[in-house]
This record gives C-alpha cells, structure tokens and sequence, in this order.
C-alpha cells in the first residue's frame, strides 16, 4: 500500500454513514459464531466489521496478519478501533503458548486491542444466560459447547439463535465477564473466562 492511497473507510450502510461514524473491526479465528453474534449491535453510527476465518488459516499468527492487512488496506481514523479475538484452547498449551504470548505482544505493539476468551468464544455467549461462579472452570471447547446446548436447548455455531443474545443479555454478560475478570489487566483470561466484555461495553448504548 506504499505505492497507492489506502481505500477508503469501509462504512456499511453508506448512504447514512458520516465521517465521524466510529468502526470496529475485530479478527477472530471462528468462522461463524463472532460475525452472527455481533449482528445484534445496530447503533447507525457504530459499524462492526467481522474478519472471519475462511481459509482454514485460523492459528494466531494468521489472524493477525488478516488484521493488519486489513488496516494497512483501508484508512481508518484514529477513533476506529482493531481488534484481535482469539480463543485460547489450543494456544496456550505448552508447545503454543510462547507464539501465542508473542502474537499477542506484536498486536499490542500495533496499538491493536486484545478480546481472547478463555477456553473459547462460546464462554461469552454463554455469560448472556447462565451465571458463572469463580469455581466453574473449563478446560476445552466442547465442554463450554455442551453446557450451552444443554442450557439452550441446543447450540449451532453455524446459525445461532438470536432471541438468546440480545442488548439486554449482553449488559448482563458484560457484568459477569467483568466479575470472573480477576485479576484484571492480562492479555487474557488465566481462567474461564472472556474479555470480548471490553469490546461489548463500548458497542452497547449509553
């Protein structure tokens, strides 16, 4: 991008979109999940953009990658925000965790912000209907999947049912991620738990 100009701001909903609009865009290794999941956000001032996995090319260093390019594509704003939500099952194991710590400090270095959850991203979404005590610990993914199918009555990464998540049971997700966030300040959750509560409190309505 050295050799032309960046494009310009990717806004949705062009033909209400200002300048002073703020964008988030936030990378995830999940392919569906995030990006149905932040739907439920429609402040017209506010856009999210979601930079899926599509490619199989989900490990950490990919996603920020597709981030970076993405920031270097398009001329973003000083108060557009870059976020980079990875989950943390697989990469903080022994043989992952010194690239998935380094990851996590280049992003820092970017100015990037982190929203990791701990053990996946459905940790969130299940902190919209059941409470978690500082005791319930989960160490794997389908752990966290089979508490929220059998909370839900069923859960489909591919197609999830938005009456579960709305504004309302995002502010109270905000309130239990913030409780299980102890103590507060790493890159991400030591124990069960999620920091994409850093990103909801921004987008929910004042």
């Amino acid at each position: 991008m050295t050799l032309r100009s960046k494009k310009p701001r990717p806004l949705t909903r062009e033909d209400k979109a200002y300048r002073d609009d703020r964008l988030f865009v936030i990378a995830t290794e999940d392919t569906y999940a995030p990006e149905q999941y932040f739907d439920i956000f429609r402040d017209p001032r506010v856009h999210v953009r979601i930079l899926p996995t599509e490619d199989g090319r989900s490990a950490p260093q990919h996603v920020l990658t597709r981030l970076d390019e993405y920031v270097k594509e398009f001329e973003l704003t000083e108060d557009d925000e870059r976020w980079l939500m990875l989950d943390t099952d697989h990469w903080v194991k022994p043989k992952h965790i010194a690239n998935f710590n380094l990851v996590c400090a280049q992003a820092t270095q970017k100015r990037f912000n982190l929203a990791h959850s701990n053990p996946c991203f459905e940790i969130w979404l299940l902190l919209h209907v059941t409470d978690l005590e500082a005791g319930d610990q989960f160490a794997r993914a389908d752990e966290v999947i089979q508490r929220l199918k059998d909370t839900l009555g069923g859960y489909n990464k591919r197609h999830i049912d938005p009456q579960h998540f709305s504004l309302e049971s995002a502010a109270v997700a905000v309130r239990r991620a913030e409780k299980l966030d102890q103590p507060p300040g790493n890159r991400w959750p030591q124990k069960t738990g999620s920091h994409v509560y850093q990103i909801v409190k921004k987008l929910l309505p004042r």
